[in-house]
């Protein structure tokens, strides 16, 4: 998804190059695709790392959305200017309904791979649990822990000998003194 974030990016920021080439006639109107395609780029970027891929693909389709949105609005009020009477920039329309298609694409694009992504991470779930058939009951005698008490058995000494391996592979082994002393 971070590839197609950088495309899209891309896309939104050669609109922006392709409308300056045009004309002459400059317009603020020319400038918002790139507003949206550079921090998309820079989100497809961050998204190749994968500790941070489904982060920034959530926050690339709302960036997608926004600009989806914001470019359906200014086509609703460019459309009421020109019924109105008034003359609009044909290269403005034409390039707000270019970022508005170019980011509804990514939009959905990205929707259907977040969906993916999140119904294979839960049946990657599913599949590690266990089934409740196979989970110990509560009732089941080998999980009983035995008495020391009762077992006659108890030890005069609480610090073993034997080596065990550590829970944690980075912590040092644990010292154990011995009580005699050698000179």
């Amino acid at each position: 998804m971070a590839r197609i974030g950088i495309f899209f990016g891309l896309v939104l920021c050669g609109l922006t190059v392709a409308a300056l080439s045009v004309t002459t006639a400059k317009s603020y109107t020319q400038f918002v695709p790139m507003m949206f395609g550079i921090p998309l780029l820079f989100l497809g970027v961050v998204g190749l790392n994968p500790h941070r891929r489904m982060s920034a693909t959530v926050v690339a389709l709302t960036l997608g959305l926004l600009g989806f949105a914001c470019g359906a609005i200014r086509f609703v009020v460019l459309m009421v200017d020109r019924a109105s009477g008034e003359i609009i920039n044909p290269l403005s329309l034409r390039l707000v309904v270019a970022m508005t298609i170019v980011c509804l694409i990514f939009a959905l694009t990205a929707m259907i791979w977040v969906r993916k992504r999140r119904e294979r991470l839960s049946q990657q779930l599913n599949l590690d649990q266990p089934s409740d058939d196979s989970a110990p009951k509560p009732d089941d005698p080998t999980l009983a822990v035995p008495d020391a008490s009762v077992s006659g058995k108890t030890e005069s000494d609480p610090v073993s000998t034997k080596t065990s391996t550590p829970a944690n592979p980075y912590q040092s082994p644990r010292v154990i003194e011995n009580s005699t002393e050698t000179r």
